[in-house]
């Protein structure tokens, strides 16, 4: 009886596991046979034109449309169009996939999972040959511009960058006059140029006395301040002309030159914009007006 008991329920558990693994959760989910090799045929396709073209693309670069590579440009093109159309055989085959019985899924999973763990078990050879394939491939073919007819103009823009982002260095002595609270400027710089800026004002000099300076340390600029209101030591201006004589733009910066206790230049620092400083001052101090009337 108990042998008859066990039978059945071995049964029972075969049966149920054979329905469960032929069962399919999504039946009418198939693959597209005829467009699936529409697809297929077009993906090779554009895979071997696209190749062609990546082998000579030397060639292909040598024709420029004013400064555009036009072997770099089809490339591009025929990148997005091949994965374009790998985009809709992987919509297919997972449709296809989704109509699979769960026996099939789990073994498409065990088998994904052992190459997995071949992968896991080479790593290094895995990682290497990801990294070598990487470092294959030229990535400057896909850049459709022409650099090198662009050098002239990028050099200037970024040397222009640079003379108005780079605070300039004014490397000035200290004269000093008196030994109180401000005690010295850095020299007879007013009207002066410096690399292009010309320097306003005298930039006062004191000791270090605030949060965040040095006591040993000398700093000459920036701003002063009398009964609250604030005025600019010294700043540094240039304007921009083109070749042909016509004005641009001009750009002004605060200077603070610091020097150390032996009164050796340090460095400048540029702090803003001084015409927004006298504009918050002017604006600071009518609001006080109006705060008295």
């Amino acid at each position: 009886m108990r042998k008859n008991h066990y039978s059945n329920k071995f049964e029972r558990t075969s049966r149920d596991f054979r329905e469960w693994f032929f069962e399919k959760n999504h039946p009418n989910s198939r693959l597209n046979k005829t467009v699936f090799i529409h697809d297929l045929l077009k993906f090779i396709g554009l895979i071997l034109v696209f190749l062609i073209i990546y082998n000579n693309l030397d060639k292909l670069n040598s024709i420029n449309i004013w400064i555009i590579r036009l072997g770099s440009v089809i490339l591009i093109v025929f990148s997005y169009l091949v994965i374009r159309k790998g985009w809709h055989l992987g919509l297919n085959l997972k449709y296809w996939f989704r109509g699979f019985n769960n026996g099939t899924k789990i073994i498409i999973g065990m088998i994904i999972v052992l190459i997995l763990l071949i992968a896991f078990l080479n790593q290094d050879k895995v990682i290497s040959d990801i990294t070598n394939a990487y470092n294959e491939i030229r990535f400057s073919s896909f850049t459709p511009v022409n650099l090198d007819s662009l050098n002239i103009s990028i050099f200037n823009v970024a040397g222009l960058s640079k003379s108005l982002n780079t605070c300039p260095q004014i490397n000035v002595p200290i004269n000093f006059y008196s030994y109180g609270g401000f005690n010295g400027e850095i020299g007879s710089i007013s009207g002066k140029s410096f690399d292009g800026w010309t320097i306003h004002g005298q930039a006062t000099c004191r000791k270090g006395t605030k949060e965040g300076e040095n006591l040993n340390k000398y700093y000459c600029g920036g701003y002063s301040y009398l009964i609250g209101i604030g005025s600019v030591n010294a700043y540094v201006e240039k304007t921009i002309i083109s070749k042909d004589g016509s004005i641009g733009k001009t750009y002004k910066h605060v200077i603070w030159n610091i020097y150390d206790e032996n009164r050796n230049f340090i460095e400048t620092k540029c702090l803003g914009d001084p015409d927004e400083f006298d504009k918050k001052q002017a604006e600071a101090f009518i609001n006080e007006l109006r705060s008295w009337s």
